[in-house]
């Protein structure tokens, strides 16, 4: 069994990657899309020329989320119940969400250049699935929480099953975007949507990631105990596979991306930043991969509290910000650095104001409620002795990530 003794460090450096993929996704709405031409009143691939060269591939970064977020679902479930898990998720990620779809919806009661919606769409909103009410996203980057919660689903269901072993959660990080391929290439394009088929293999890579980090951290324990369960070479095999068909997607989505843009957006680079970011992904979550400084693993944790909400509130914020100052006559970098700076005190204040008074409470209150018809003791180990993902010290890996970086939500806004 793949188990652990000792209490895992907090991965701050995933914090970093984690918020550093949020600013290339503001930067890339600030700079990069079309849509950000209409509040500039100008061109932004001229306006910022040299920066846009950069920034114009800020969409990746949303696939370095959800690679982030397979790996840190996969190491927040461990030692948990289903009512655990589903309460962790509750309390981290709806806060924070409902906070930003009702000050998006005071921004667009007095903004005239936002999106407007009924109260009944921001209601639909509100569920952060508005796509199934037929109502449009008060902001653009929220279709891709629906994506997020479609594979906590999968997750939910896999829990619900029996434990998750090493060899299922193999099973599903391969299973899941084969399914989708699969499914894409027969023409049912309503079924692939329903499976996130374009984005599966992002998450699969991210829990493939995990696994090989648990063959790290196991202390010389033999990974593969048990005849079916895959061994370490095997699992890296696969994720050389997911990496290879996660790259094929890349190349599809840069043309999607130069028909957005009007602006070429080369496949050969793309396939490079999504290659770039799975290797930080993996580094930062590298067993030696630490921070020991006091001041710096705080601002480490800081920078990854702040994530999520400037993820949620960047857009609609930001622009409004910029259509501002740029009417006034504001300068460029000015109205730039304003935009960004009004994004980040928001996410700041929401931090602050509503997720840390409120996240634990609901989480407690979703998972006591759940409890009442789920048992409280995580599924035991199957008579086949294949290896669980979860060990002694495992329950405390899942404190940490829902503490501190498995606040994945999406953390992801690619192209649409």
């Amino acid at each position: 069994m793949v188990s652990s003794t000792h209490t895992a460090p907090r991965m701050h450096l995933l914090d970093v990657l984690r918020f550093g993929a949020a600013l290339a996704v503001v930067l890339y709405h600030f700079t990069a899309t079309p849509t950000a031409d209409r509040y500039w009143g100008v061109d932004v691939s001229v306006l910022f020329a040299g920066v846009n060269e950069v920034t114009r591939y800020g969409w990746l970064a949303v696939e370095a989320f959800f690679v982030i977020s397979g790996f840190a679902i996969l190491w927040s479930v461990q030692g948990r119940t289903l009512a655990q898990f589903t309460g962790s998720r509750v309390g981290r990620l709806y806060p924070a969400f409902w906070a930003c779809v009702a000050a998006t919806a005071a921004l667009q009661s007095l903004w005239d250049g936002g999106r407007h919606l009924s109260a009944a769409e921001t209601l639909a909103n509100a569920t952060m699935a508005p796509d199934l009410f037929g109502a449009e996203p008060s902001q653009v980057v929220y279709w891709t929480l629906l994506v997020e919660l479609k594979f906590y689903l999968l997750i939910g269901v896999a829990l619900a099953v029996g434990p998750l072993t090493r060899g299922r959660a193999v099973v599903l990080a391969l299973g899941w975007p084969a399914v989708g391929m699969v499914i894409s290439g027969l023409g049912y394009p309503w079924l692939a949507e329903l499976l996130s088929a374009r984005h599966a293999v992002y998450f699969g890579i991210g829990m493939l990631l995990f696994v090989l980090w648990r063959d790290l951290t196991s202390r010389g324990e033999e990974p593969s105990v048990g005849r079916r369960a895959p061994s370490t070479r095997a699992v890296g095999a696969a994720l050389a596979v997911l990496v290879v068909a996660g790259a094929e997607r890349v190349v599809h989505a840069a043309g999607l991306a130069t028909e957005l843009q009007g602006v070429e957006v080369d496949p050969v680079v793309s396939v490079g930043v999504l290659l770039a970011g799975i290797a930080l992904v993996a580094a930062a979550t590298h067993p030696r991969a630490t921070v020991r400084h006091r001041g710096a693993a705080s601002a480490c944790v800081t920078a990854g509290a702040l994530t999520y909400p400037l993820y949620l509130v960047h857009t609609q914020f930001g622009w409004a910000v910029t259509e501002w100052l740029s009417t006034a006559g504001v300068g460029t970098w000015p109205t730039l650095a304003a935009a960004v700076g009004v994004s980040l005190l928001l996410a700041a204040a929401i931090h602050h104001g509503v997720e840390q008074p409120s996240s634990r409470p609901l989480r407690r209150a979703v998972t006591e409620r759940l409890q009442d018809a789920a048992p409280l003791a995580p599924p035991a180990l199957p008579d086949d002795g294949r290896p669980t993902l979860s060990g002694g010290a495992a329950h405390d890996h899942g404190r940490v990530v829902a503490g501190t970086t498995a606040g994945t939500a999406p953390l992801h806004a690619m192209l649409r």
